[in-house]
């Protein structure tokens, strides 16, 4: 066959090819603009209703932890006072009026830590304060695991009624933030009723571990100790809240009594940090100003009497992931102390004079003084096994919070006032 006629026919052949492929993309084109947004929500729907399955999980898991530590006999109305707690709602301050905000955010707070302690007291077994301290925690935790599974409901049943596939991109980057909060505070319940230290209580433990003290230390705020010691030639008032029971307690009233009856040269805070992704877990660092989250208002507290009193503020920082601070500390978070110690130490050889160390963080598993911590580690030991055991390192995504669309939405703002900041650690 001459080589014209075969060029030709290939010609031909490839021409009705592209005329079958112009076809089908015109045809394909208007389906995939009307089809394409449902198959989006399909998707979405399907992945969303998996998360809601762990979540719910989560959810059961962490309120039958509670319950089961809480009461052998439930009184009668347990039941239905525990599911209104669960669905409690917090209504942060007007901010029209920015005056006295510290101390209105203060009072809500309060209040509401009242109202949780109450509970457990009333339906509790025990008459421990440490054991209902820990109880009171822990129920932050079943509050959180509930308020994150309604939060998540709410979304996926929203994109199901509205269709409303621009949602879709938010949600999809939610979703891992939300069950990763959800497993941290299903594991900080467990710590609780274990009496384990969490990955935020390395702050008070570096405190513990200073007070060699043979006096006990006293209370000089609410669920807040000191102990006076002496490093290095300088005496240094260690601060840290009152354990061996989960608390956190007033730290901004007892560095204001302390710089009112001492001539403080320094006050140091020690407290765990977000990592980034890349540094190692248990990664000590130096730095300046009131290392403490949370609400703001302790640390504004602090601030204010360091400003009044021309304190410096100085501050040791152990890095750790969002998950890493909730759940049972790890291995080279605790290991991590003996570092900060020095690093403490080192600071205090700074100056000359009285320094006051404030050791920030839930106290839950750490007792007051270096022989009440003594044996920590084993309490620790079955958490740490466990971690061994796991085959991937864990990888955080709230760091994407606070830069993903939406991330100052309603809802989001709505699970920082209900959750994060009565969040267990």
């Amino acid at each position: 066959m001459p080589l014209g006629i075969l060029s030709a026919g290939g010609n031909n052949l490839l021409t009705q090819i592209y005329q079958i492929m112009m076809i089908l993309s015109f045809l394909i084109f208007p389906a995939l603009i009307i089809f394409g947004p449902k198959l989006m929500v399909w998707q979405v729907d399907r992945k969303m209703k998996d998360a809601l399955l762990d979540l719910e999980s989560y959810k059961d898991a962490t309120e039958a932890m509670f319950l089961e530590k809480l009461t052998s006999e439930p009184k009668p109305g347990l039941k239905d006072k525990m599911h209104s707690l669960k669905n409690f709602q917090m209504s942060a301050p007007t901010q029209l009026d920015p005056a006295g905000m510290v101390q209105k955010l203060e009072h809500v707070l309060d209040t509401s830590e009242a109202k949780f302690d109450r509970f457990v007291r009333n339906h509790a077994d025990t008459e421990d304060e440490e054991e209902l301290a820990d109880l009171t925690m822990a129920f932050k935790g079943v509050m959180g695991t509930n308020q994150i599974y309604k939060v998540m409901n709410h979304f996926r049943q929203l994109i199901k009624k509205t269709q409303n596939f621009q949602m879709v991109g938010l949600v999809n980057m939610m979703m891992p933030i939300y069950k990763e909060i959800a497993e941290a505070q299903k594991d900080a319940t467990r710590a609780f009723i274990n009496q384990a230290p969490t990955g935020d209580g390395i702050g008070p433990l570096v405190a513990a571990k200073l007070i060699e003290s043979e006096e006990e230390p006293e209370e000089i705020a609410e669920d807040v100790i000191s102990s006076e010691e002496t490093i290095d030639g300088n005496t240094v008032h260690v601060v840290k809240s009152r354990g061996p029971g989960a608390r956190l307690g007033k730290y901004g009233d007892a560095v204001e009594t302390l710089a009112e009856e001492n001539d403080l040269e320094a006050v140091i805070t020690v407290d765990a940090a977000g990592k980034f992704e890349g540094e190692e877990t248990g990664s000590v660092y130096e730095g300046v100003g009131v290392m403490m989250g949370g609400s703001g208002v302790e640390k504004t507290k602090i601030e204010e009497a360091a400003t009044d009193h021309n304190v410096p503020l100085e501050g040791v920082v152990i890095k750790q992931a969002p998950p890493e601070a909730s759940k049972p500390m790890k291995k080279e978070i605790y290991e991590a102390y003996h570092e900060a110690v020095d690093k403490v130490n080192e600071i205090v050889g700074e100056y000359d004079g009285e320094v006051a160390v404030v050791g920030v963080g839930n106290t839950c598993g750490v007792g007051n003084t270096r022989s009440d911590v003594a044996g920590v580690h084993n309490r620790l030991r079955k958490f740490w096994k466990e971690y061994e055991e796991q085959e991937e390192e864990d990888v955080s995504y709230q760091g994407m919070m606070g830069v993903m669309p939406g991330g100052d939405s309603a809802q989001m703002e709505e699970l920082k006032k209900n959750i994060l900041w009565n969040m267990p650690r």
